[in-house]
Formats: structure tokens, C-alpha cells, sequence
């Protein structure tokens, strides 16, 4: 399953980076675009997990924390779904499943110079910078520290 997000994500990569060859004038469109298909391929993402898992979660951006110069270039979908990938990992055994039931309803993906993890009121909030990192360690480690 995996693979077949990886494909898609890199897809939705190699779109993204046609739009931001996009003269500057279609700007405003192209960052909209960006966002529909970014946040379509977050929920294809979050669709395999919750049925892997038996969740019901939601997800989605905090664009307003992303520098919009930088997201123009890059897809944030992929940063986000590490911690998918780490929600996968945990709901592996009953408990895993029992603890992520019980105490996470919503992921919000966020830009941030620093990683982290955040879990409040039923919301993980993940913040992510978009230079290579140990995304999926660190949420992970997080929840089964916070679960």
C-alpha cells in the first residue's frame, strides 16, 4: 500500500513542480491548484490509512504556516503522509489501534522551521520544515510516547 501512496505522491510531486514553472501573472490560480491537488493527495493518503487501521481520521494543511514561496515549489503531501506512515506503524497490534482510536480524531500538517509533534484535544498537529528529515521517527517516537 505504500507503494502505491509513494507513486501517487510522487505524481502529485511532478505536477506540482509544472505549476511552479508557471508564469508568475498565474500565480494566485497556481497556488489554488496547488492546494486542490495537494490536499487530494493527502486525503488518497489518509484513505489507506484509516482503512488499514480502522479509523475514521481527518486531515489536512495549516497553509497559512507554510511559506507560500517555498510550498510553490515543493509538495507538502509527502511530509505530511510520514506521519500517516507512523500512525500505520503503531496501529500494527490491538492496543495500537485502541490508543490511536481513543485519542486521535484529526492530523493537521504544518510548516515549521523545527519538526515536531503536538497532540491536543483529539488533534496531532505535525509540524514539518521541507529539508530532508526523520518525519515518521519522530512522530512515531512521539506517539508512543503520548499515547
Amino acid at each position: 500500500m505504500r507503494h502505491i501512496r509513494i507513486a501517487a505522491l510522487l505524481g502529485a510531486a511532478a505536477a506540482a513542480s509544472l505549476l511552479a514553472a508557471a508564469p508568475a501573472s498565474a500565480q494566485s490560480l497556481e497556488v489554488k491548484k496547488m492546494r486542490v491537488q495537494q490536499e487530494a493527495d493527502l486525503s488518497t493518503a489518509l484513505a489507506l490509512t484509516n482503512k488499514r487501521c480502522g479509523l475514521d481520521l481527518k486531515a489536512g494543511f495549516d497553509w497559512k504556516s507554510f511559506d507560500e514561496a517555498e510550498v510553490s515549489k515543493k509538495n507538502v503531501a509527502p511530509y505530511c503522509a510520514a506521519a500517516l506512515d507512523a500512525i500505520e506503524d503503531l496501529c500494527g497490534d490491538q492496543l495500537g489501534k485502541d490508543a490511536l482510536k481513543d485519542k486521535i480524531k484529526t492530523l493537521s500538517c504544518a510548516g515549521a522551521k523545527e519538526p515536531g509533534a503536538a497532540l491536543s484535544d483529539g488533534t496531532l498537529t505535525f509540524s514539518f520544515s521541507l529539508t530532508p528529515n526523520q518525519n515518521k521517527l519522530l512522530v512515531r517516537s512521539f506517539l508512543e510516547r503520548n499515547l
